[in-house]
């Protein structure tokens, strides 16, 4: 099948993706992708009325996406082209071709999930499924790799929608009902196997909500400190229901007063060793754990930039330690990019090495 998409907009303003990747993304999840889009201005109806003629003529299924108050006058004109009579409604049909008229905005997403996938799933007796595999930080070399073994083995069977951000990955496959079971655990293997410990879950769950999970499960008690994270990681933490139950204290320990006071880090380490060191995390991640009121914690310190402190320390340096009570691991990473790029991508990774430490 073809699917066009004609979006109409106010050329004078900004172009904001958010008019009409709702509605894409909607399509996508159901297993139904745009092969070409056309933005046109909403100040002439004469190019609309060309460009969906040419669309009528090449695909089976046109969405047409406009603010409310343009639709009525569009889906006219449209009438007009197929010689029909107007009509209202969010769907034409004639001659086994669709054509949708949807509010531009991603509050329409809902109605495209809930009514003009299922209609599409009955144009053509198909039911779409899909998994879905979360992992951070797998290299974009691996990535591409793995993709390609797992195309070679399905072919155009099944379809994989990509969307990583701050390294957190999610990795959609679609299939149809037609799909055989034998290929897509062929293809799950495929992937599973080749993104191995970047994965850290294999269904539809953010990476915060999968923590809240494992903690829960095992009985653990969560402490967090963290320097130039700036308490990103327990916001995504609070943004789990029900987390109070498993996370005990959450502290931005800025200052390397903070540091000392609040968690222990000796003097002598921010002197010989710097704020941004692996001593400094592990002494605020074994801090935390020494004050008994939690099972594991998490420390965070680095260099977010714009600019080096006076150590001379490159931007994008950090550290992470995760502590148990038995050991406590540090980690070190130098991540590219600006001041936001560098903390969230530093928050998601943080987040990472605490499920790896539990799971």
């Amino acid at each position: 099948m073809k699917n066009g998409c004609i979006v109409i907009r106010n050329i004078k303003s900004y172009l904001c993706g958010e008019d009409f990747s709702g509605i894409a993304d909607a399509l996508a999840d159901g297993g139904y992708f745009i092969d070409k889009m056309f933005l046109l201005s909403e100040e002439d109806e004469r190019e609309f009325s060309q460009t969906f003629a040419e669309c009528k003529n090449f695909f089976e299924n046109v969405f047409v996406v406009a603010t409310e108050e343009k639709l009525a006058s569009l889906r006219a004109a449209a009438c007009g082209v197929l010689k029909l009579q107007p009509v209202d409604g969010a769907r034409i049909e004639q001659d086994k071709k669709t054509f949708f008229f949807l509010k531009s905005g991603a509050s329409l997403a809902p109605f495209v999930r809930e009514e003009v996938v299922p209609y599409l799933d009955a144009k053509y007796a198909v039911r779409h499924d899909k998994m879905v595999i979360r992992a951070v930080g797998v290299p974009a070399e691996r990535l591409k790799n793995v993709l390609n073994e797992a195309k070679a083995v399905s072919g155009d069977r099944l379809a994989y929608n990509v969307s990583e951000k701050w390294g957190d990955l999610r990795l959609e496959i679609l299939y149809d009902s037609d799909s055989p079971k034998m290929l897509i655990d062929t293809v799950m293997r495929t992937v599973v196997g080749g993104f191995n410990d970047y994965i850290y879950a294999t269904e539809d769950t953010p990476l915060a909500d999968r923590i809240f999970e494992i903690l829960k499960l095992r009985g653990l008690k969560l402490s967090v400190a963290e320097s130039f994270t700036g308490g990103g990681v327990a916001k995504r933490l609070i943004e789990v229901p029900g987390i109070s139950s498993v996370l005990f204290e959450s502290i931005v320990a800025y200052d390397n007063g903070s540091k000392m006071s609040r968690l222990g880090v000796s003097k002598y380490t921010l002197m010989r060793q710097g704020a941004v060191s692996d001593e400094t995390a592990y002494e605020m991640a074994a801090g935390l754990i020494a004050s008994g009121n939690c099972s594991v914690s998490l420390s965070t310190t680095g260099i977010a930039g714009p600019k080096s402190d006076n150590t001379g320390k490159p931007v994008g340096l950090c550290f992470i330690a995760v502590g148990l009570k038995e050991s406590v691991y540090v980690y070190k990473y130098i991540f590219k990019g600006g001041r936001e790029d560098i903390t969230q991508r530093a928050i998601n990774q943080a987040l990472f090495l605490l499920y790896k430490q539990i799971k």
